[in-house]
């Protein structure tokens, strides 16, 4: 080191000499060419290359498409009726009705409800726009606050698009236990401990859910900890078909309007400008008079519209179809559809059902770590704390009443004919029966059924009264009304 450098660095410190700024900038650009997506066309030489199987990140969208789809989420949200009407519709269907939890000890339902009702948390408005932006982003966080004083917890949000990083357990990849927020000013973000079970014997809060957040993602591989949104596939074909519908309307004003195609035989140039300008267009309701040399006909541009119409409706059932809903359910009409619905509306309610199961351990989840926590502050007891609770959804589909009144007096009157003819035993008819009753909504316990018929001193070995053997079965048909066989 010469005496310049010396004095240099006296009065410089922070300055660095030409060796140390290569190895800087060398460390640089091997850290940025390893950060390179795998598929990148950089990295001539292979520094940068990782594995095909390597790194627990390479099935996780890029850093820019995930915070992408959060952004196009929202504009869609706020411009495309299509998106807003889709999420707003299952919404509707998953929690048209206010979500019940019914705990078994009743100082456990104080803690429940203290949790569910409480005017931060107002969980039966709140939680269903979550589980729409659940749907919407792929993924939601909710920080959770704790007063140890009484274990009360109350829920928070973090928007998607601030999250820097998820990591998962070494030992489990599916497993989120940390996320990492962006920071602000160069300041590194806050990290958030996944809410979880504590499996460690040693620790107090052993088997209990503990943490400092909440963390779900959908519509992801098991190895990528982010979430896709259920509209990362549509909202391209959605943006395209109201564009292109909203075009064809705009359009569609030049329908209405038509331009006059005169035809002047053996006129010139000169004389055709001169007979306009004394032949005004006549207005509606006017008189008009020419000669076999002139010729007036109303013309209107022709823009397609049967075509149009096919077209968009492709789009639409390309669109209905890749999102699992029938077309009938937005915006389709006619006899058509009424019956598409009826018959194949199966599809998208099952698609519901298991949406609303994923909810539902969502909520259980939510409603679990309140209880632990009130377990946690000595609020409530480890016995009263074991009896749990039961979370109730709305029904998605509601029960054709008429429909199965009818299909109940059938059952009866077959059940009747099958025993009499001893086809069935009473203990099967009573089994058959409580089984098409749970499809109107009502449970019915087969084995808590009285077996045996009701019979008086007349009743044999079967339990059967003699006089119901002898009762004739009465069949109508036609002229042979009321004739007993």
């Amino acid at each position: 080191m010469g005496l310049r450098e010396k004095i240099a660095r006296r009065l410089a410190p922070q300055l660095k000499n030409d060796t140390e700024i290569r190895d800087i900038v060398r460390d640089e650009v091997k850290r940025a060419r390893m950060a390179l997506p795998a598929g990148s066309s950089f990295d001539p030489h292979g520094e940068g290359y990782r594995r095909l199987m390597g790194g627990q990140r390479l099935r996780d969208l890029l850093g820019v498409d995930q915070v992408r789809m959060f952004e196009v989420a929202y504009w869609m949200w706020d411009n495309s009726a299509m998106t807003k009407g889709l999420a707003s519709m299952d919404r509707a269907f998953l929690f048209g009705e206010p979500v019940t939890i019914e705990a078994a000890d009743e100082d456990v339902q104080v803690i429940v409800d203290r949790f569910w009702d409480d005017p931060e948390n107002n969980m039966n408005i709140e939680y269903p726009n979550l589980a729409m932006w659940l749907g919407l982003l792929g993924e939601q966080c909710w920080p959770v606050t704790v007063y140890p004083q009484n274990g009360a917890c109350v829920l928070g949000y973090e928007d998607p698009s601030e999250i820097a990083d998820i990591y998962t357990s070494r030992l489990n990849k599916k497993t989120a236990v940390q996320v990492e927020m962006a920071g602000d000013g160069g300041r590194p973000g806050k990290k958030y401990q996944v809410v979880r079970i504590d499996r460690d014997p040693r620790s107090k809060t052993y088997g209990k859910l503990v943490g400092e957040c909440f963390f779900f993602a959908i519509n992801h591989p098991p190895n990528s900890p982010r979430g896709r949104s259920d509209f990362l596939t549509l909202f391209d074909w959605i943006d395209g078909l109201e564009r292109y519908g909203y075009n064809f309307i705009e359009r569609a004003e030049h329908l209405l309007n038509y331009v006059w195609d005169i035809t002047l035989n053996g006129y010139t140039e000169d004389e055709c400008r001169e007979w306009l300008k004394n032949n005004p267009p006549p207005q509606p309701g006017s008189q008009r008079a020419h000669n076999q040399e002139c010729e007036w006909k109303a013309v209107a541009p022709d823009i397609k519209a049967p075509d149009a119409r096919a077209g968009y409706d492709m789009g639409k059932s390309f669109i209905m179809g890749a999102a699992r809903r029938p077309e009938s359910w937005f915006g389709g009409g006619g006899k058509a559809y009424q019956t598409e619905a009826e018959q194949f509306g199966q599809v998208p309610l099952k698609d519901l059902d298991e949406r609303q199961l994923l909810h539902k351990h969502i909520i259980k989840m939510l409603v679990t770590f309140a209880v632990d926590q009130a377990v946690i502050a000595g609020r409530l007891s480890e016995e009263k704390a074991a009896a749990g609770f039961t979370v109730n959804l709305p029904e998605l589909s509601k029960k054709d009443l008429s429909k199965a009144g009818t299909v109940v007096s059938q059952l009866s009157t077959a059940l009747m004919v099958a025993e009499t003819q001893e086809w069935v035993s009473h203990e099967e008819a009573v089994k058959i029966w409580a089984f098409v009753a749970g499809f109107l909504g009502y449970e019915i316990d087969p084995e808590a059924q009285p077996m045996e018929k009701a019979g008086g001193e007349g009743d044999d070995e079967n339990g059967v009264t003699a006089d119901y053997r002898k009762t004739p079965l009465r069949v109508v048909t036609g002229d042979k009304a009321g004739k007993s066989v």
